[in-house]
């Protein structure tokens, strides 16, 4: 094999860099926020509030179901268990509203 093992010098790498730079950014040489930072629709983000928000209702449900059929405890668990995925689903809602205000 003839290839060489050594990395190119980090200025060619640099210099390579911000040419690709200019070129996707119209040669002005800005570099733009990530895809990831920008905020989704609106219909997107009620889907996922109340996702977050019915998944922990249905999971504080279903685990309270299974421990009351399990320790046969009739509706004690349950009750116990909606209520607390309730507050986990009201606490991933609020989570999700601030990271909304944060970005905008």
């Amino acid at each position: 094999m003839t290839e060489d093992p050594s990395p190119p010098p980090p200025e060619e790498f640099a210099n390579r860099l911000r040419d690709l730079r200019k070129q996707v950014d119209g040669d002005n040489g800005a570099v733009d926020k990530p895809a990831a930072a920008a905020p989704g629709s609106a219909m997107g983000l009620a889907f996922r509030v109340g996702i977050e928000l019915a998944s922990g209702l249905v999971l504080g449900g279903g685990l309270g179901w299974l421990l009351d059929r399990w320790w046969h405890t009739s509706p004690a668990m349950l009750i116990l268990f909606f209520f607390l995925g309730a507050a986990a689903g009201m606490v991933n809602v609020f989570r999700t509203a601030r990271e909304i205000n944060r970005r905008d």
